[in-house]
């Protein structure tokens, strides 16, 4: 099978096809500096077994959708509102974790 060459690890064009089709069941169409991250950092992870190993689509995708939420903090666009913390109906509760994420906490 061909390998997709414009991207670090050159790897299979089903494994990109497959990751983007993840990605695209959310809504997300992957681009930009982000997705050239995200295969190098899995090009990264895939060398780090004996035998290079990729990982599973739906994780490269949660790689991809991590560096977009770390890229929207750097630009102070990842906020909610200040009261989004107390007035959750319970129907949201169910679809966060127990924790929410640390990186929608305000650091300052």
């Amino acid at each position: 099978m061909a390998e997709d060459k414009e991207l670090p690890g050159w790897p299979k064009k089903r494994l990109v096809r497959e990751v983007r089709a993840h990605l695209r069941s959310y809504g997300i169409r992957p681009q930009g500096q982000a997705w050239r991250a995200t295969w190098e950092w899995a090009h990264a992870i895939a060398n780090s077994y004996y035998h290079t190993h990729w990982s599973l689509p739906s994780e490269i995708g949660t790689q991809y959708v991590l560096l977009l939420l770390a890229d929207m903090k750097r630009h102070h666009s990842l906020n909610l509102p200040y009261r989004a913390g107390k007035a959750i109906p319970d129907s949201v509760k169910q679809l966060l974790p127990v924790s929410p994420l640390p990186m929608l906490t305000d650091e300052r």
